[in-house]
């Protein structure tokens, strides 16, 4: 019934994505905006996973994305009273911010993404693109007054504060006192991608107009602040609510299954932040001026790969899940002629795994985090060489040094440890100090802390 459902979902998104893209140019090009919120309307489906328990009081529209609406389900499942949520594929507002370009400006197409960075002014001009904005924010303004007049919603939620579709949205949303609010989730991040977003966004002082956001933790926040994209009158620190899934794991004995989070390799490292913008934009910072940017995690997840199948064939019994990530490029060569009992999964979500997996191997990922949450024994890879990365492209998890292979031999045999150590459910194997650092939930209550968000900021106040 389950697999049923999935297809009937992919079949109802590749459907409406084709339509989209058919019907929104063609109403934005004649000013149809009467058929374009029919459009609008037809676009949404009700999250049945979390239908409130009342006769809905309010309407929310969810500008999907995985991980924010698994936090939203989480905290939502069990408090939603008269919440009426709408699920609204993001494509939507792309294809609508495209449309508006009416092919002008052939650059803000070609590189879509560049209008929100310091990149832009290499090729738009700044009248430019002010000129687009303000034509941009027009059309919605009178697309979404008349949007709510029709169907009378009384909120958008979002999870990006800076996706380019959807930032004159948030300024029309300010402009028709609609709340548009934020469910910040990337605040895993090392202390030298910190630096160097908090230094990017500095320099590009762009104002953002969303109405409040909720973030995981006080680190989070402090990014927000420091970062100039945010007041702390506009900031709530809630917790990651669907932290909740892994600590419920921690009552439930793992099956003697080992689970492999691929490394990425640029996970963690100012790699794609250098590519985005450019290095001569960093140039006034001297810890990064002999920075080598070819340096990447590659080695370090195929000598972990390397070992892994060797522990297979010794150990046909012990099932190996590989979990990569979604979107992730893999080199085919990399994953042929597995062992048996390796299984490499490339799609969905990895916390599924973690609830019979006994050992947890990983790198600079949120899901090891989850990991800890779940109590599960964790083994890191550590051997490469330390003179060259520093401490900064690290994650802060402050585990044990048992936790951590030095070597490929010291790896193996730590592996075979913990495969074959007993697990007792109720003794904690992990210090809890990144559940509270990163994701602001060692409590297990940012489910309540989210709903209490939620329901306090529907109606619009002026700060």
């Amino acid at each position: 019934m389950l697999q049923v459902n999935f297809q009937l979902y992919k079949i109802r998104f590749f459907f409406f994505r084709i339509l989209n893209k058919l019907l929104i140019p063609f109403f934005v090009k004649n000013k149809k905006l009467n058929l374009l919120c029919f459009l609008f309307k037809l676009n949404l489906t009700k999250i049945k996973k979390i239908l409130p328990k009342n006769s809905p009081k309010y309407k929310v529209v969810v500008l999907s994305k995985t991980g924010g609406v698994d936090d939203l389900i989480e905290s939502q499942k069990n408090n939603n009273k008269d919440i009426l949520y709408l699920d609204c594929p993001r494509i939507f507002f792309k294809i609508l911010y495209k449309a508006n370009l009416n092919g002008e400006y052939k650059e803000f197409i070609d590189n879509e993404k560049l209008d929100q960075s310091i990149k832009a002014n290499d090729y738009v001009n700044d009248k430019k693109v002010e000129k687009f904005r303000r034509k941009n924010k027009k059309f919605l303004i009178n697309f979404i007054n008349l949007l709510k007049k029709k169907y009378n919603f009384d909120a958008f939620l979002g999870f990006n504060y800076d996706y380019y579709a959807e930032k004159s949205l948030q300024d029309a949303c300010r402009e028709l006192k609609i709340p548009f609010l934020l469910l910040f989730k990337e605040s895993v991040k090392t202390e030298t991608q910190q630096k160097l977003q908090t230094y990017i966004l500095k320099k590009k002082r762009e104002k953002f107009n969303f109405y409040k956001v909720a973030v995981y933790s006080k680190q989070a926040k402090n990014f927000l602040i420091s970062s100039g994209i945010c007041k702390n009158k506009r900031i709530d620190v809630v917790g990651c609510s669907r932290l909740s899934i892994c600590f419920s794991y921690k009552k439930i004995m793992p099956k003697n299954q080992i689970l492999y989070y691929a490394i990425e390799k640029n996970r963690g490292l100012p790699n794609t932040i250098f590519k985005t913008y450019g290095k001569k934009n960093f140039s006034d910072l001297k810890e990064f001026k002999f920075y080598d940017r070819k340096f990447n995690w590659k080695v370090l997840h195929k000598k972990t790969l390397k070992i892994l199948k060797k522990f297979a064939i010794n150990n046909p019994n012990i099932p190996i899940i590989i979990k990569t990530k979604i979107g992730d490029k893999l080199d085919k060569n990399e994953y042929k002629n597995l062992p048996k009992n390796i299984s490499l999964i490339t799609s969905g979500t990895g916390q599924i795994f973690l609830k019979n997996s006994k050992v947890v191997i990983g790198w600079n990922t949120t899901a090891i985090i989850e990991a800890i949450a779940a109590n599960r024994f964790l083994l890191l890879p550590y051997f490469f060489k330390k003179d060259n990365v520093s401490k900064k492209n690290e994650l802060k998890l402050k585990l044990k040094k048992n936790n951590y292979g030095f070597s490929e031999s010291d790896f193996y045999k730590k592996l075979n440890f913990f495969v074959k150590k007993k697990y007792k459910e109720k003794k904690i194997y992990n210090n809890l100090y990144s559940l509270e650092y990163y994701l602001g939930n060692s409590d297990n209550n940012a489910g309540k802390r989210l709903n209490n968000f939620l329901k306090s900021n529907l109606i619009y106040n002026s700060f």
